[in-house]
């Protein structure tokens, strides 16, 4: 009980530095760099300014800073628009994967957020044009992330 709610509680207040480099890797200390002290919404700034950089950083963060982050991403992605590509969406299914593979206990409290993320995926970006060709089915690969949700 106690653990659910620290888990609950660090959702909502900004991960330490400690939270966002749990390992010491060159790729958390980046995160730190560029994460720390950032709000959702000047994280969000960041994915605008640099998607594809920003949703590696969070690949890597520690699970608590990731459950925090993870909502900018999201909400950076549903407000894209027509800005949303196939290289963005396919950015974002292996990060998810890349999540879920090596800790899936780690997403489960976020699931909600990432599956809406999954779902914006497919409704926004047009996943069976040209365009979408290079990263394979992106449909298939959505779906595919969203039943590993449970959802």
């Amino acid at each position: 009980m106690r653990k659910r709610r620290r888990e609950r509680d660090a959702a909502w207040r900004l991960p330490t530095e400690t939270e966002i480099n749990v390992f010491d890797s060159l790729d958390e200390r980046c995160a730190v760099e560029h994460f720390l002290g950032k709000t959702r919404e000047q994280a969000q700034a960041l994915f605008r300014e640099d998607f594809f950089r920003h949703n590696e950083y969070l690949m890597f963060m520690g699970p608590v800073a990731f459950r925090y982050y993870v909502r900018a991403a999201v909400d950076y992605l549903l407000g894209a628009g027509e800005d949303l590509g196939p290289a963005e969406a396919w950015s974002f299914c292996s990060l998810i994967a890349f999540r879920l593979d090596t800790g899936a206990d780690e997403v489960a409290p976020v699931a909600s957020v990432v599956r809406e993320g999954l779902l914006g995926v497919l409704e926004r970006v047009d996943v069976d044009g040209d365009d979408a060709r290079p990263y394979g089915d992106l449909a298939a690969r959505c779906r595919a992330l969203l039943a590993r949700l449970g959802g």
